[in-house]
């Protein structure tokens, strides 16, 4: 069957998640002890969660993604279902696809547990074709077939927007810095940084990936952003709020930065979108908690930060 082409804002490609989300714990967990939550949230996560967060704030969003016919895979299915999420680019396999992870926070932190049954492949060739996106927001995949697949989008006029993810690898792991290469912006937390240059100064790691990157925006939590661009550093502080959860925060933070750059709104502009979107998804619980745009807009009243929203496309 033929399918027409899209003309998409932003394309998201990666793994799904289930997310099982423990809150309200005494202490971190340790071994040789059971502990009860206060609370106990299921939710999809993974991409889901960058998906969702632009899809809310009103870009058109196109999630690429393996499902299987396992649990966990309907279970995330059904949700983007009822959350309205685009599924035309959901590849649904005959066999099981588990991924889960068991997540917990305290202290405005987090820490995981998750299972991945199978390895994470890149789209289908022609999934480029089909969305035609403005931007690509890829996940830290730098296996000889991703960067494939990203060069290919590259080709294509594509930018690509890319998160990281808990480094198992460093610069001089083979594939890294031809992946760092291919992108537009990256956006790592302070951890992420620091344990993939192997820098304990966050100042450093930044400094550092700033001369492999255009630009680099890296997370900073509660204290919000520092940006290099073309080795010029800014910093966007964040506003105070009761943290519930910050998982997904990341996510919603790539959601604002993304809002701002296909609104072509200037860098530092994009980055504020970015840090609100972020702050104010930790009042809630996982990724429903990224806000919708006209959510966003009051946060930013209520705090009194300036955003040049009029620009900004209902």
């Amino acid at each position: 069957m033929h399918r027409p082409a899209f003309n998409c804002d932003v394309l998201v490609t990666g793994e799904y998640f289930c997310d099982l989300i423990y809150a309200g714990l005494p202490e971190a967990p340790r071994l040789g002890a059971e502990y009860y939550a206060r609370d106990l949230t299921v939710l999809p996560g993974g991409t889901y969660n960058i998906a969702l967060a632009l899809s809310r704030l009103g870009l058109d969003t196109l999630w690429a993604c393996d499902f299987g016919n396992d649990l966990f895979s309907r279970l995330v299915m059904e949700q983007a279902e009822r959350d309205g999420l685009d599924g035309r680019l959901f590849n649904r396999l005959d066999r099981s696809v588990q991924r889960v992870t068991s997540a917990f926070s305290l202290a405005g932190d987090r820490g995981f547990l998750s299972f991945s049954e199978t390895p994470v492949a890149p789209p289908p060739a022609n999934t480029l074709q089909q969305a035609r996106p403005q931007w690509l927001v890829q996940t830290f995949r730098f296996e000889p077939e991703w960067l494939s697949f990203i060069e290919a989008a590259r080709e294509q006029g594509v930018k690509i927007f890319a998160d990281c993810r808990h480094p198992d690898f460093t610069l001089d792991t083979p594939g890294v810095r031809a992946f760092l290469a291919t992108l537009t912006i990256f956006s790592p937390n302070e951890a992420e940084a620091t344990g993939m240059t192997g820098l304990r100064n966050p100042e450093a790691a930044l400094d550092r990936l700033g001369e492999l990157v255009p630009v680099v925006a890296m997370k900073r939590g509660g204290q919000g952003a520092s940006v290099i661009v073309n080795g010029e550093r800014f910093d966007i502080a964040a506003p105070r709020v009761e943290v519930a959860d910050a998982t997904g925060a990341g996510d919603a933070f790539n959601g604002g930065f993304l809002l701002g750059l296909v609104n072509r709104l200037p860098l530092q502009a994009c980055v504020e979108l970015a840090v609100l979107c972020g702050s104010l998804s930790t009042t809630g619980y996982g990724a429903l908690a990224a806000p919708t745009l006209m959510e966003l807009k009051e946060f930013a009243n209520r705090h009194g930060r300036e955003i040049p929203f009029q620009e900004v496309m209902l």
